[in-house]
């Protein structure tokens, strides 16, 4: 088992309304346009990986319930290396309803508690695999992240981790030794501007990079576009043209896929990743969830040749 990219991070099962007339509320019923099912969180960053034609291995859980087995099809028929996923006896269950309105989204999910040994099934995963980098799909404190880090290290992989807009954000925490752990640290606006209290993307990259001490910092800005910064390095690009956008669900996980793959793969410099980064999170925007409209190597072939 050897991989361009492992990934360590859950499935979720993704229940997408869109073409609502408004958002709910207590005691009326809407009805929407569409409803979509189809798979979420690191399921779109593998499956845009795989598009491009990179090598991917992906440690996850499925249970023996629906939403597991739906998703774990899907996986399949994108021919994703599933050689690494775990098998669980009983329900596993990660659903997230979005709630999709002028561009912006509202999100209600459900959880099982995760596996007890997640830490030591990922351990094992890096054991049995050969990888060149190692991306984690969400936000991790220290000791958490640590040893998966130190495994990464000793394997000659480079390390990323993705955010979350979580609770933990509006805290105080170390984030100086999160971010500086991992070789690229992947929030998005949002996200950057409440762990530094920034005003803008661009004043809160200038503080993630301060706190990275050298490590690449990846801000993605929805329709401005996104950011890198290394030390004193700023690059901004901005977002491709859409004819429309019909849903954002899951399009930073398919931005991260196309950076990564540029990053990693074809080693680019920082603006020609960003590059890949916004067309990848372009092309996901125009279909309903994020690697529907996933582009492939060729589509992101062309678009490159035209800059």
């Amino acid at each position: 088992m050897d991989y361009d990219f492992l990934l360590l991070g859950d499935y979720f099962f993704d229940m997408i309304y869109t073409g609502l007339p408004g958002m709910p509320r207590l005691g009326c019923e809407l009805y929407t346009q569409n409803l979509t099912t189809t798979g979420g969180a690191m399921f779109i960053t593998a499956v845009a990986m795989r598009r491009l034609g990179a090598k991917v291995g992906w440690a996850t859980h499925f249970g023996d319930d629906y939403y597991s087995q739906f998703v774990r099809q899907l996986a399949l028929s994108e021919d994703l290396d599933l050689a690494l996923v775990r098998q669980l006896p009983h329900p596993y269950r990660r659903v997230t309803t979005s709630l999709t309105l002028e561009s912006e989204r509202a999100f209600v999910t459900f959880t099982d508690p995760d596996a007890n040994d997640i830490q030591t099934y990922w351990l094992e995963a890096m054991d049995h695999s050969s990888f060149r980098h190692l991306h984690l799909g969400g936000l991790m404190l220290p000791d958490e992240a640590a040893p998966l880090i130190q495994k990464a290290r000793s394997k000659g992989a480079t390390v990323s981790m993705d955010c979350q807009d979580m609770p933990m954000l509006r805290e105080q925490h170390p984030w100086h030794t999160i971010i500086s752990a991992v070789d690229i640290f992947m929030p998005n606006a949002r996200e950057a501007m409440l762990m530094t209290g920034a005003p803008d993307a661009e004043s809160a990259l200038r503080q993630l990079t301060s706190w990275g001490q050298g490590r690449v910092i990846v801000i993605k800005d929805g329709p401005n576009g996104a950011w890198a910064g290394q030390a004193d390095q700023i690059t901004h690009r901005p977002a491709i043209h859409v004819p429309q956008v019909i849903d954002t669900t899951g399009a930073g996980d398919c931005f991260n896929a196309g950076f990564l793959f540029a990053h990693i793969v074809q080693q680019q410099p920082l603006d020609f990743c960003l590059h890949y980064g916004n067309f990848c999170g372009g092309h996901s925007v125009q279909g309903i969830g994020g690697a529907t409209t996933a582009p492939t190597y060729d589509q992101l072939q062309q678009f490159i040749n035209l800059l």
